[in-house]
């Protein structure tokens, strides 16, 4: 493995989200770029309803977001981002 990041914090949640509507934060993590895998994992269980994810959105920079597959209010949450390539 070549560049690894990680893990880092980003707290997200607690408001409602609609079927198919994301709520979304950004890290700061040198030396991210473009292409490289990005595992989000969430500290505490987001409910049914709702999933979480993310991507280098650009250089040295991780969106991390939370979406509801269906209505929901997904308890706020920390979640751990890592990065590698």
């Amino acid at each position: 493995m070549g560049f690894i990041a990680g893990p880092v914090q980003i707290t997200l949640g607690g408001s409602l989200l609609l079927a198919g509507v994301r709520t979304t934060g950004t890290i700061n993590i040198p030396g991210a770029t473009i292409g490289m895998h990005v595992l989000v994992t969430p500290q505490t269980d987001l409910g049914s309803g709702a999933i979480c994810g993310g991507y280098v959105s650009s250089s040295g920079t991780v969106t991390a977001w939370i979406m509801g597959i269906i209505s929901v209010t997904p308890a706020s949450t920390v979640l751990n981002v890592t990065v590698w390539s």
